[in-house]
């Protein structure tokens, strides 16, 4: 529940386009969420929604967004019962998925603000099973939102919850914050390489293909051959959002090859967008033409700044301007 809210609060802000920074990138670091990920997740990911409240503009976009929204029975049930507002109580998330594509496993941990009593007796009145892990109780919930399926969660401490697509998978994340299993961060060179990726990040996401694959990579066997780890990232400020990605290829020649068909791509993109009656199509054109690319080794970069202009334009809402200091 408190994922699939805290998802759906930042997805309108990931668009597949980026610029260059002004400056540098930021140095790597910490993560803390990278201990409490299971090892086994292909896909890792963070949110930092204590960040995007810090930018009133966006604030105000996703305010616009979210009311064209629909939230389940379930998230709307868990907000009568306890009174927890993402938007407000909810700080950062971290997870990880892994297992089969179609059916994929979700585990990860949620830090912020919680109502622990009234959270336990919703779960409790919802009929939810309690387990004992290690000293700690774990809650699975079946969920009514179509196809119904499995919630499980667990209170590490005051801020933070553990939470999995299932029991198993919310005991796993209890177990690696317990350091009785391995997780994501445990191998010093994949937690280099997600920290230096998530630096400076608001929204991060970064997928090990030839751990996990969501089901339409899986189709594009022209990209398999040819990537084998996808990173992209959302930086939040007030001169609007900076995103970019990050292609590693099996060897410099392909990313070479990658970077002049991106390239193509981009012009042929912003061409024919420029030609679209309305401004939503044309302020992606707009943004597809400032796209940079650079190349580095067997590594492929695109990045783009999107000004809350041009975001409430990809958004179909009022022009926003960020706030003055």
């Amino acid at each position: 529940m408190v994922l699939v809210a805290a998802v759906a609060a930042v997805a309108a802000v990931l668009y597949w386009a980026w610029r260059s920074r002004p400056d540098g990138a930021p140095a790597a670091q910490p993560v803390p969420g990278l201990a409490w990920v299971p090892a086994e997740s292909g896909l890792v990911a963070g949110i930092n929604l204590a960040a995007v409240r810090g930018q009133p503009w966006l604030v105000a976009e996703l305010r616009e967004v979210a009311g064209a929204q629909t939230e389940t029975l379930d998230y709307r049930a868990f907000v009568e019962a306890t009174g927890f507002d993402y938007t407000r109580d909810l700080d950062r998330v971290w997870l990880g998925v892994y297992g089969a594509s179609e059916q994929p496993t979700v585990a990860g941990v949620a830090e912020g603000r919680f109502a622990r009593e009234k959270i336990l007796a919703h779960a409790r009145a919802q009929g939810a099973r309690v387990t004992l892990q290690e000293g700690i109780e774990l809650y699975e919930v079946q969920t009514r939102t179509q196809p119904a399926g499995n919630f499980a969660f667990a209170f590490l401490d005051a801020t933070h919850v553990a939470f999995g697509s299932d029991a198993r998978a919310a005991a796993r994340v209890v177990a690696c914050w317990q350091g009785r299993a391995a997780a994501v961060g445990t191998d010093p060179g994949r937690r280099g390489e997600l920290e230096r990726l998530a630096a400076g990040q608001s929204l991060w996401a970064v997928d090990d293909l030839a751990r996990w694959q969501p089901t339409f990579l899986r189709a594009q066997k022209d990209l398999q051959s040819v990537v084998t780890v996808l990173a992209v990232g959302v930086a939040v400020s007030g001169q609007g959002l900076t995103l970019e990605a990050e292609a590693r290829c099996r060897e410099p020649q392909l990313a070479r090859q990658l970077h002049d068909n991106l390239r193509i791509a981009a012009l042929a993109g912003r061409l024919a967008l420029a030609r679209q009656p309305d401004s939503a199509s044309r302020a992606a054109g707009e943004a597809l033409g400032n796209l940079t690319f650079t190349r580095e080794g067997d590594a492929v970069r695109v990045r783009v700044l999107l000004s809350p202009e041009l975001v409430a334009r990809l958004l179909g809402s009022p022009a926003a301007t960020p706030a003055r200091p």
